[in-house]
């Protein structure tokens, strides 16, 4: 019996002082970015949840678009939308990243094309599109609401949601409100089965983060995620992390008002960060 009771104790102590280790690595990043840094991870292996800064708010940006086409698939659970139903993209529509939406202007999209077109491509004129069918910024919020979340908060459309100030609450969340959101989504039950399989396939097949987390994901994991770049020297990343022997984890790296001007700069950091998070939870390659 003292014999297990030691293994424990020294596993316990293993793993605080390996949060000790990367929370200082995340302060030291700080301050070498000039920012802030928020992470929340959710291991549903070990039902063990680790924050840094997870209380703060930190801005959104793309990340939205998972909660505004999860509610989008609420509704159609509901029998309040159709996947089917027919939306007209109009040139007045186009704002500043239309990849697939520029080729529809003048005719229609279904629904759930306009989500796939936000999820898969980040398609900012596809979010506003979503976004109308769900009520809006305040339609969304007050989803969030009805599901537990009473931080998030979505104030505006793309691609006015993106500017936010330091120290403003419009258009943000914090990183432990986003990740238990995000857990609640792809494997609780606001929604059934087969539309956590369509947002996690969105998730999965997302086409513009391959610079952060999935670059450095180990052989043998797969992951479902959703990125956000905005202003202010800003990024967001929300992952879902998993393979046939761990259950899911769930990770939300926040950046915010540092002085880097650049995505690439911006991905390097939130590589380096992801790296760490790995190799704490034992995210490594398969033997």
């Amino acid at each position: 019996m003292k014999k297990y009771w030691v293994l424990s104790l020294f596993a316990l102590f293993s793993y605080t002082a390996s949060a000790t280790d990367i929370d200082q690595y995340l302060r030291d990043t700080e301050q070498q970015i000039q920012g802030q840094i928020g992470v929340a991870v959710i291991d549903t292996q070990n039902n063990t949840q680790w924050n840094f800064n997870g209380s703060e708010r930190f801005p959104m940006m793309s990340v939205f678009k998972t909660l505004a086409c999860a509610n989008v698939l609420y509704d159609v659970q509901h029998k309040a939308l159709k996947l089917t139903d027919k939306i007209d993209v109009t040139k007045a529509g186009l704002i500043n990243w239309n990849p697939i939406t520029q080729n529809f202007v003048g005719g229609k999209m279904s629904l759930q094309s306009v989500c796939g077109a936000a999820m898969l491509m980040s398609d900012n004129y596809a979010a506003n599109l979503a976004l109308e069918k769900i009520g809006g910024p305040q339609g969304l919020t007050a989803f969030l609401r009805t599901i537990g979340d009473n931080s998030t908060l979505l104030d505006h459309f793309e691609p006015k949601l993106n500017y936010v100030e330091k120290g403003a609450k419009n258009d943000t969340t914090t990183p432990i409100a986003m990740m238990n959101t995000v857990k609640k989504l792809l494997i609780g039950n606001v929604l059934n089965a087969e539309n956590k399989a369509q947002l996690q396939f969105w998730m999965t097949n997302n086409m513009v983060s391959d610079g952060l987390a999935r670059a450095v994901l180990p052989q043998g994991w797969k992951i479902a995620d959703r990125s956000g770049g905005g202003v202010n020297g800003s990024r967001t990343l929300t992952a879902m992390v998993w393979n046939k022997d761990h259950q899911p984890v769930f990770i939300g790296i926040f950046i915010a008002n540092s002085k880097l001007k650049t995505l690439p700069e911006l991905n390097k950091v939130m590589v380096a960060i992801s790296e760490k998070i790995f190799h704490q939870y034992h995210i490594a390659a398969q033997k």
